[in-house]
């Protein structure tokens, strides 16, 4: 017996539809909005590239998910969609009216543009409350422009910016494109690259880039010199609604402090743009060997609380780590990360002092690599054992014997949450320094049944230290897995 689902009469006339094409093209006009979409997917899969440019000619709404659009198509079926765009820029009863027609090449999903529509048909406006905050232009600068944008960048500056030239050629003017990035990633900037980006010499797809605003999440990597980012931080000033910064540092050179004195001011003024960013939610920063003279001042200067903030592989002193534990924008934390700043030597007060603060909202908790002793992790443990709100922890490459991790353990009865728990396997399993299998063979199953009496843990490892000779870790999970070298 055949319990096949039978199709909708919606299904069944865009099945007529489709099998006439000059019907399909005369009845566009009078399609709901929402048919209209579910028909266009429809041609998109059939590859009917006829009715495709044709239907994106009339094209009923301001928003297009050229991003969502564009994914699965082939080279027919995209070329009639960048005709069926001329064709909608170019028609003199252009439908948008005067408003800025918005291409979304960002990787949205489908129900994000249906929604979309549907806000379009109750309120009368293409885009949604978010959007109206960040995009926002004058209403003269509106008025002339036909095209907004929306994409978001990725450019790594050892090849030409590869892939940017994908848009039909009636975008490439200035008088018609108002270009949005909403995130902009660049890896490896070097010089001149930052000039290329805003200045658009040849690379056409930043020729439309006026409104630096548009920008919530920025992430920088430079490989050359710190120096690299100073030429940049002038354009902060422009970026009034990020609120995610990444600043990484692959810069080998820069370990000595004497080399930043001819920067000193340029420094210092850098680090006063982060007053200028008044939504800054997000701040990580990698490998920031400058931070450390800076730290107080970045501190005074920004303006809003922060979810995340992450301080790695970076040298901090005990100065700035009081600092920390005394600034209140940090109070809300959800994410805490000060990988690889060694903390050795310092006095866990602040820390203790940061945890309780954040008691109610901290998520996540990364101390990878600070290598702190015993006497550090017992100090603050209590005030740990306060973040209920924990999902993960990672305390990798620490100094904990098997005393002190098991009360580690023990302390986080209460973390309920925990779905994530990254633990150092203790000091009992090296002899000189070096890995002994049976020790950690045996010892890590002892911690997880220490565990396992208090509550019961989702994912949890334990691991060594990297190994010099692989750069892997001996990982205990529900089994042993060796680095290569001990297998």
């Amino acid at each position: 017996m055949d319990t096949q689902t039978p199709p909708t009469l919606e299904e069944l006339a865009r099945q007529v539809l489709l099998k006439n094409e000059a019907l399909t093209i005369s009845a566009l006009e009078q399609l709901p909005k929402m048919i209209f979409l579910d028909l266009f997917q429809e041609a998109l899969r059939q590859r009917l590239p006829n009715i495709v440019r044709a239907m994106m000619a009339a094209w009923p709404s301001l928003y297009i998910p050229m991003g969502v659009l564009k994914i699965s198509t082939n080279w027919e079926v995209s070329s009639a969609m960048d005709k069926g765009l001329w064709d909608l820029l170019t028609q003199k009863d252009h439908p948008v009216r005067g408003n800025p027609l918005i291409l979304d090449f960002r990787d949205v999903s489908h129900e994000f543009w249906t929604l979309k529509v549907r806000t379009e048909d109750g309120a009368g406006s293409a885009e949604t409350v978010s959007e109206k905050q960040t995009v926002k232009a004058p209403p003269r600068y509106e008025l002339r422009q036909r095209v907004k944008l929306i994409t978001d960048l990725y450019s790594r500056f050892q090849q030409d910016l590869e892939g940017t030239d994908f848009l039909p050629g009636v975008l490439h003017t200035k008088e018609s494109l108002r270009m949005c990035c909403v995130n902009m990633k660049i890896v490896y900037l070097c010089d001149g690259s930052t000039e290329r980006i805003f200045r658009g010499d040849h690379i056409n797809i930043f020729q439309g880039i006026r409104t630096l605003h548009c920008i919530e999440v920025l992430e920088l990597t430079i490989d050359t010199s710190f120096s690299n980012i100073l030429r940049f931080y002038r354009y902060f000033s422009s970026m009034k609604n990020l609120h995610t910064l990444s600043l990484v540092l692959m810069d080998k050179n820069t370990s000595g402090f004497y080399i930043f004195s001819e920067f000193k001011g340029l420094i210092h003024s850098l680090i006063s743009e982060f007053s200028n960013f008044r939504s800054l939610q997000h701040l990580c920063m990698n490998g920031i060997c400058f931070l450390s003279d800076h730290l107080r001042h970045l501190l005074r200067s920004l303006k809003n609380r922060l979810e995340t903030f992450s301080v790695t592989h970076c040298q901090l002193t005990r100065a700035n780590f009081y600092q920390l534990s005394q600034c209140q924008l940090l109070y809300h934390l959800k994410h805490l990360d000060m990988s690889g700043v060694l903390l050795s030597n310092f006095c866990m007060m602040p820390l203790r002092v940061l945890l309780e603060r954040v008691a109610d909202t901290l998520e996540t908790l990364e101390l990878e690599g600070c290598g702190i002793k015993d006497s550090q992790l017992s100090f603050f443990l209590p005030a740990l054992s306060q973040c209920s709100k924990l999902t993960k922890v990672n305390f990798y490459t620490n100094d904990f014997s098997m005393n002190v991790l098991s009360d580690l353990l023990h302390h986080t009865a209460n973390l309920s949450k925990m779905t994530m728990e990254q633990y150092p396997a203790p000091r009992e399993c090296y002899e000189l320094g070096v890995v002994s299998i049976e020790r950690f063979v045996q010892v890590c199953p002892v911690l997880m049944d220490t565990l396992g009496a208090v509550r019961q843990p989702k994912s949890i490892s334990f691991a060594t230290d990297v190994c010099s000779r692989c750069s892997k870790r001996c990982v205990y999970e529900q089994e042993t897995r060796l680095c290569p070298c001990l297998q």
